[in-house]
């Protein structure tokens, strides 16, 4: 059939997905059939996906129809060990949808949070996801606004009708068979995100077979999809379950169980667990309930040995299956690819397992044939080309395909040799609009039957340009002999930026995402604008393999990373901070601003950078010109600010690079850690400028120990004070005694070893006058160790989610409450996303809780604000949310860290 765009195959591993981007071949209703799907992703496969493990995995799949989707609400919530026995055990397609992407989690690797959390938490995912078998991964448009105690916060913060119509969209696209949710929908799940995941599941179940709900996702192409059965998980084993799954069986392709290898994939989500790895040998028992069916009673019992009992999950019985009248002549076709599948099984070799691919390029030419009668059978035909697509992967791994697809400069002269096309290629940086660079394509087969290549090509997204440099060396190659071809590229001085997100929010408190483009909804991320394609063909057969295009990234002295080819613009501009906090009542309203600007032109570029200010305002230098000679440059320049007068509220500074007759006012920050591709989050280069009345005490010189990263320090300058960042070096050794303040940041003791080593020197420091105030911090922070007094912090420690909580004040007399500003219920209101995390459930009587806060139906938490004469100093345990506050420009938190902070100047 032809190529519309659906079928990905990344050097013999597939990547489950719609996304040719905009090819020149797909046509707009092939896009909203087929929206949502995974983007083609440019991640390497894992070794246990290739070769002759890799071409059994492939062959199990093509023995089956089972397909199953398990829902989830963040990453990390899924059950990696059932979706590896399912995928790679049992040959069924697995699918993972995510309601959100963790946007309010804790960074256990840098200082990123909210949507820049969200775009490394989802490549996480994405790794993860390789271990876990999935075929294709999804998210809905709602995001992580923190966590929740209760069904109904969700439910209000979200929408249910627009969690249930994103949910049904992902089933109609995907349309498993099963759908098995991670979550019960009730109290038992613990977070409201949690709740909403499963209450939201069991309603989409039989709503996404409604033509009736959601009518405008039927009329724009989708199909009404119902699935069969619908189970819920976290059951127990003395419950009422249906299906009993074992994950702790071992895998003889994989070299150890289905659960160790998805706790492998999981421990890539380091963000959460820092890297944290934990296998175990043994049964690995999950129970799941089913909830409802629309099956018969008769084919389905009270005890399932599989989620899919009652269900012929053969190819033959694909009709049957499906609820669909079998077209006349159905049966000899369906069995005609099964006997081809079987026939690729039996002749299955570990020492080659290309001796498959004959009967596999006969079963993709009877799937095709098939495809085509069935062409009134949408159902089926859908299915059928999912086939076809698993038919192709299974080829291109048995065949030992091998395929790079690398962008470098123009001009540049190829490597020769026999492996030429594979040489590493020079390192290039990002492209940008009005660019003209070279593609290089290379394949190579390294099966035992004869290939012989119909085309290499390259497809490219609006706003690119590409054109052949040269023919093919060859279009019958040997085994193991590589081909290769050069494209020019050009791109467009308006070609879109397509390292952006394709979705927004333009508030912080949006709880839900908007869609820039919205082809892309469910995606976890936008499709790569560059895929090379070989076509070739075995035994008459087409076949195609693809690659996203990358370039090579220096990461010297542990060598080059390959990155996707993402269009990034010329000129980038940032201004930092992003907001700036001036106290009403300070004499001289000033302060700096740093606006870094990144020149992506490979030519260079020449021009000035400046701040659009309020009337009145005035601005030292007035311009900064900037002159870059080649890309990847960037230079600091410094602005100082002068207000003359101002109120309070927020103003806006604006900063503008000009350079080439066109204006910058935006740039990105590059998210990039081991293992993951790199992302940009863009903002617009405003400052946001907030005039807060609060008191300080001028000359304070603070240190800070640096937890899992935070903007707490940049906070605290704000006030006007001297931040010093304690390393280890500090913590053992430096005085200390010249800090009027020091503060451990978030999770301090959670990851920083040298602290917990040196903590007596920080409770001598108390001792000897000195003022330590510990933010939020897990278990690590053991108070009988750590603390001055005895305390509790559990593993399940109490937190306040809702920001908008009661507050009550318990010590009016502390120092802290009144000096040098008067703290009152007000400085708690405005606040984001939280009150306060992991507060103390016990504490010895010395501590004076200062306030209390609570969730709807919590009682009052007074474990969150503790504080401790000590010696001559002063202890102050504080879990209420700095870390979320400040970078917002909350007047309160400001207010209550300027008080922390002089405690110790306090009468």
């Amino acid at each position: 059939m032809p190529d519309d765009g659906r079928r990905h195959v990344v050097a013999g591993f597939s990547r489950a997905g719609c996304g040719d981007i905009e090819m020149k071949t797909l046509t707009a209703g092939c896009a909203l059939l087929v929206v949502g799907l995974c983007a083609l992703q440019a991640y390497e496969p894992l070794p246990q996906d290739t070769g002759a493990s890799g071409t059994w995995q492939k062959l199990l799949k093509l023995r089956t129809i089972a397909s199953v989707m398990h829902t989830t609400a963040h990453p990390d919530d899924e059950h990696g060990g059932l979706l590896a026995w399912l995928s790679r055990g049992t040959g069924a397609r697995v699918s993972l949808m995510t309601l959100n992407r963790g946007q309010s989690g804790d960074n256990a690797l840098g200082p990123q949070l909210f949507d820049g959390l969200g775009l490394i938490r989802t490549e996480e995912l994405l790794n993860a996801d390789q271990y876990y078998g999935v075929d294709a991964q999804y998210f809905t448009t709602v995001i992580d606004y923190g966590f929740s105690k209760r069904l109904d916060e969700a439910l209000d913060k979200w929408g249910k009708e627009n969690v249930l119509r994103d949910v049904v969209r992902i089933i109609r696209t995907e349309r498993p068979l099963v759908l098995v949710s991670r979550f019960q929908g009730n109290q038992r799940d613990g977070h409201g995100n949690h709740q909403t995941a499963g209450l939201v599941t069991v309603e989409a179940f039989r709503a996404a077979g409604d033509p009736k709900r959601f009518p405008e996702q039927i009329s724009e192409g989708l199909r009404a999809w119902q699935p069969l059965k619908v189970y819920i998980g976290g059951a127990r084993e003395d419950e009422d379950w249906t299906v009993r799954v074992d994950p702790g069986q071992y895998s003889p392709w994989l070299g150890m169980s289905y659960s160790d290898f998805a706790r492998v994939g999981l421990s890539y989500q380091r963000s959460q667990n820092s890297g944290r790895l934990a296998l175990a040998a043994g049964p690995q028992y999950g129970y799941y309930k089913r909830v409802d069916t629309v099956l018969p009673a008769s084919s389905t019992g009270a005890r399932e040995k599989t989620f899919f009992d009652g269900i012929d999950t053969s190819l033959v019985a694909l009709f049957k299956t499906l609820r669909r009248t079998e077209p006349a002549g159905a049966q000899a076709r369906l069995e005609a690819i099964s006997r081809a599948v079987e026939e690729a099984v039996s002749r299955f070799s570990i020492q080659d397992p290309s001796a498959s691919v004959p009967a596999l390029a006969r079963g993709l030419a009877a799937t095709r044939e098939a495809v085509a009668a069935f062409a009134s059978e949408p159902d089926a035909v859908f299915y059928l080309e999912r086939k076809e697509t698993e038919f192709e992967d299974a080829i291109n791994t048995a065949m030992g395909v091998t395929q790079a697809a690398v962008a470098q400069p123009a001009g540049t002269t190829d490597p020769t040799g026999p492996a030429a096309g594979f040489a590493p290629p020079p390192v290039m940086g990002p492209v940008v609009p009005g660019q003209t660079f070279e593609v290089r394509v290379a394949f190579a087969s390294r099966g035992t039957p004869k290939v012989a290549i119909d085309e290499i090509a390259l497809a490219v997204g609006k706003g690119w340009t590409a054109s052949g440099a040269g023919a093919a060396a060859a279009t019958a190659p040997a085994s193991n002999e590589v081909v290769t071809r050069r494209f020019n590229v050009t791109l467009a001085a308006d070609a879109p930026l397509s390292s952006k997100p394709y979705f927004e929010r333009k508030a912080f408190q949006d709880a839900r995402y908007q869609l820039v483009d919205a082809s892309q909804f469910g995606k976890p991320s936008s499709d790569s604008p560059a895929v090379a394609t070989v076509r070739y063909r075995v035994d008459g057969v087409a076949i195609t393999a693809r690659q996203v295009v990358q370039r090579r990234e220096a990461k010297l002295p542990y060598g080059y990373v390959m990155r996707e080819v993402r269009v990034v613009p010329a000129i980038a501009v940032t201004a930092n901070p992003p907001t700036v906090v001036v106290p009403l009542k300070a004499q001289t309203k000033t302060f700096e601003v740093q606006v870094y600007v990144l020149n992506n032109n490979a030519s260079g570029s020449r021009g000035d950078v400046m701040l659009r200010v309020p009337q009145g305002w005035t601005v030292t230098p007035a311009r900064a010109p900037f002159s870059f000679a080649r890309g990847g440059e960037r230079a600091t320049y410094a602005f100082d600010v002068e207000i003359p007068a101002l109120a309070d509220r927020t103003y806006q500074v604006q900063a503008v690079a000009t350079a080439n007759g066109r204006e910058y006012l935006e740039g990105y920050e590059t998210i990039e850690y081991r293992d993951l591709e790199a992302r940009q989050l863009y903002r617009p280069a405003l400052i946001d400028v907030r005039g807060i009345d609060v008191e300080t005490v001028p000359g304070l010189n603070i240190g800070y120990v640096m937890g899992i990263g935070d903007q707490v320090p940049d906070g605290i300058r704000q006030l006007g004070y001297t931040v010093t960042l304690l390393d280890e070096n500090e913590l053992a050794r430096g005085d200390l005694a010249r800090f009027d303040a020091i503060v451990t940041g978030t999770r301090a003791y959670a990851v920083r070893e040298d602290l917990k080593t040196y903590n007596r020197r920080l409770i001598d420091y108390v001792e000897r006058g000195g003022n330590l105030i510990v933010l939020y911090n897990t278990q690590e922070l053991a108070p009988a160790a750590f603390a001055p007094k005895p305390g509790e912090l559990t593993a399940r420690a109490e937190e306040v989610s809702e920001e908008d909580s009661p507050v009550d004040i318990l010590a009016s007399d502390v120092p802290m409450l009144n000096w040098p500003n008067k703290i009152t219920k007000a400085d708690f209101d405005s606040w984001v996303e939280q009150r306060g995390s992991k507060f103390w459930s016990k504490w010895d009587p010395a501590y004076r809780p200062v306030v209390a806060t609570w969730d709807k139906g919590q009682s009052p938490q007074q474990g969150g604000w503790l504080w401790l004469r000590h010696g001559k100093g002063h202890y102050t345990y504080f879990a209420y949310a700095m870390h979320r506050q400040l970078p917002y420009g909350v007047p309160g938190a400001y207010r209550l860290m300027a008080n922390l902070l002089a405690l110790g100047k306090a009468k």
